[in-house]
């Protein structure tokens, strides 16, 4: 069991624009996104179930059937395995939460799926 104060975080800086703080539990893994327009999320797939639920701002994900604008209060399910990419279309802040606990956001192993606008080779 855990507490976390996401106030007193320090946040984990992806890339310039693109921050999280992230909570962990047994077999779950939350984290709190901020990212600012222009931020880019490369193609990618994973063995984790995700859920985004957009606080605040716009976010754009491509997905295998089409294109889909999360706004605030809306929430994106992402089944294990699909690929998708994603473009911050007005700065956002989001909750993502993924099962089983993603290990690789502990570590920083995912840093190069994300990049700031003028860093991306690729548009969504």
């Amino acid at each position: 069991m855990a507490v976390y104060d996401m106030n007193k975080m320090r946040p984990d800086y992806l890339t310039r624009e693109y921050r999280r703080k992230v909570a962990t539990g047994e077999s779950l893994t939350l984290a709190r996104l901020e990212a600012k327009q222009g931020s880019v999320t490369r193609p990618h797939r994973h063995d984790h179930e995700e859920v985004i639920f957009v606080l605040k701002g716009s976010w754009r994900f491509q997905l295998p059937t089409g294109s889909v604008t999360l706004l605030p209060n809306q929430v994106l399910t992402i089944p294990r395995g699909v690929e998708h990419s994603s473009e911050v279309l007005e700065d956002v802040v989001a909750i993502d939460v993924c099962t089983p606990q993603r290990t690789d956001w502990i570590t920083g192993e995912d840093r190069g799926l994300h990049s700031d606008q003028d860093e991306s080779l690729w548009a969504v």
